[in-house]
């Protein structure tokens, strides 16, 4: 049972990592969608301490189409160019804040952080890979967010 939450993790990983910036935070956007009521239970026992809280509204703070910019550079960290909010504090957390990170943008999906369009269909590769997160296992999903973040 272990090897096939490992071999789930990898190829899970593996197939995120394959994509786009845009399709990634489609993946996030979604699966948040699908866990977001088992998620704080077990993952964020603890209050989003200030730096999480500081990077959220930095990003709140930038227009839409700035704050989408912000998004993909923060997942897509190997690409140097203009940023529009300081990375460097993002790359310097640890996995759980930053899973604790991307949780508050997301309660705010939609709202004080630009949402995924309704008429807006993810690409194959997108829904494989939210396909292969469908599972009652919360903790592996946990896992996935804390490796690919």
């Amino acid at each position: 049972m272990t090897s096939t939450n490992i071999n789930f993790l990898e190829q899970s990983v593996s197939k995120f990592q394959s994509l786009g910036p845009d399709d990634r935070l489609t993946v996030l956007a979604l699966m948040y969608t699908e866990i977001s009521d088992e998620i704080p239970a077990i993952a964020l026992n603890d209050v989003p301490n200030e730096r999480t809280a500081n990077l959220v509204a930095q990003i709140q703070n930038l227009p839409q189409a700035e704050q989408l910019f912000a998004l993909r550079q923060l997942l897509n960290q190997d690409e140097v160019g203009e940023t529009a909010i300081p990375t460097e504090e993002y790359t310097s957390m640890n996995a759980d804040d930053k899973l604790a990170f991307w949780y508050q943008l997301a309660q705010n999906l939609g709202t004080s952080i630009i949402g995924v369009p309704n008429d807006y269909i993810p690409s194959e590769k997108a829904t494989e890979v939210v396909d292969l997160l469908n599972t009652p296992n919360i903790e592996d999903l946990v896992t996935f967010f804390k490796r690919v973040l």
